[in-house]
């Protein structure tokens, strides 16, 4: 029998609304060190987006705003778009798996959008949840090498 997503599955996920700000976002994400994605609600929990590291940079404009010594410069002009802009307006598209997929499937998913994580939703897509192709990789290795 195969696995499914809700066997690997782990309840802890980062979640941010869609009205926060970048500002606030980048802080709820960097204090709770969980993931690298966040997945961005509604009021009753349903998946709306996915607010990545990528989609933080594209709204800075990093390029035009460089790096000093290989740090991001954080001057006046970034903390404005930090507090001005909010999730709902970078954010991407929603990506996730369903608690009774197959492993195979979220995957597969994985590997199409290019994401080493991703959200688990219910049927009326709340986010319950969130799997890693770690998680994945290890159970796998533990189980013989077969997903």
């Amino acid at each position: 029998m195969a696995k499914l997503v809700k066997d690997l599955m782990i309840s802890e996920y980062d979640q941010v609304p869609e009205e926060e700000s970048i500002y606030g976002a980048v802080k709820k994400i960097t204090a709770s060190r969980r993931s690298k994605i966040a997945c961005v609600v509604d009021k009753e929990g349903r998946l709306k987006g996915l607010l990545t590291p990528r989609d933080i940079l594209e709204a800075l404009e990093v390029r035009k705003f460089g790096t000093i010594r290989g740090r991001f410069f954080v001057g006046p002009e970034v903390l404005h778009l930090l507090t001005s802009k909010y999730v709902r307006d970078i954010m991407s598209a929603p990506i996730s798996v369903h608690v009774d997929d197959e492993i195979e499937e979220a995957v597969n998913t994985m590997l199409d959008h290019g994401f080493y994580e991703l959200p688990v939703v219910d049927k009326e897509e709340r986010v319950i949840g969130e799997i890693s192709y770690f998680d994945i990789l290890v159970d796998s290795l533990e189980e013989g090498g077969k997903v």
